[in-house]
């Protein structure tokens, strides 16, 4: 008798799993296993072993920083190019500068460094602190520019003058320097990043060379090489705007996945040789 009844209640009991099997009622996976193709489309960055447990619990925070970038660099490539009677050289553009180009960079730094993804925070970062450092030495609160000029006071003199353009050169090449390294670096990640840093290189080559020109006096050439500038930064912020569309897509899981040019795989097939 017991065992007819333990028989029925083990019978009830399959019943009812079933039941809510087919009521909906059963455990699902709630982690997404990304390939290393997958992972680097989304970071910017390979994936290593050393990769932080965080990085599969919290939110991609590289979208971030490419969307401070391209709402930075659009309108002052449109400036250096002088389009629609821009002028200044990015005066007007303290405050994007400050608030979207610098701050949203070094916060997107920050949370790279928490979920372990080193070159994304190295990159953010120095770009982002770029920005701070670019617009402080056009705020006349830092005094950055004035003592350039004659009466040690004016911060656009300052701006102006010649042993300013001289001197403020400097920094530019070392961000060159900075950006072709970065440019190597990103070859093992996909052809999209390669060239963004490519057209970053060229941005701060010519504007190096605009200063200079302008400081001995070459206006002419300066101004070519300053609209120049401009040109290839408006080619790094399309290439912005695309790759934050492909960061994107992947993160709503959108059905169509545009191409980046994945190099990983490039780099896997020679160390297998």
């Amino acid at each position: 008798m017991d065992s007819d009844m333990s028989q029925t209640d083990e019978s009830k009991g399959t019943f009812h799993n079933r039941e809510n099997t087919h009521n909906g009622l059963t455990t699902v996976p709630t982690s997404v296993t990304l390939s290393s193709e997958q992972f680097e489309r989304l970071y910017l960055t390979p994936m290593t072993v050393r990769q932080s447990p965080l990085a599969r619990k919290v939110g991609n925070p590289t979208p971030l920083a490419l969307g401070g970038f391209v709402i930075t660099t659009t309108p002052l490539a449109c400036c250096l190019m002088a389009w629609r009677g821009a002028s200044g050289n990015g005066v007007a553009f303290i405050g994007p500068i400050v608030f979207l180009g610098g701050l949203l960079l070094l916060i997107t730094s920050v949370l790279e460094f928490i979920i372990g993804n080193t070159f994304p925070c190295v990159v953010f970062g120095t770009i982002g602190g770029f920005w701070f450092a670019f617009a402080a030495t056009m705020i006349p609160a830092f005094n950055a520019a004035a003592p350039y000029a004659s009466s040690a006071t004016d911060t656009a003199a300052g701006l102006a003058s010649e042993s300013f353009m001289n001197t403020y050169a400097f920094l530019f090449i070392t961000m060159a320097v900075l950006m072709l390294i970065f440019m190597i670096c990103a070859t093992r990640i996909n052809v999209v990043y390669t060239l963004i840093f490519l057209s970053l290189l060229l941005v701060f080559l010519l504007l190096s060379s605009a200063y200079w020109e302008l400081g001995q006096g070459n206006a002419a050439v300066g101004d070519r090489c300053v609209k120049g500038a401009g040109a290839s930064l408006f080619v790094a912020s399309l290439l912005g705007f695309y790759l934050l569309i492909v960061q994107l897509f992947e993160s709503i899981g959108f059905p169509c996945s545009l191409p980046v040019g994945d190099l990983a795989t490039f780099w896997a097939r020679n160390q297998n040789k």
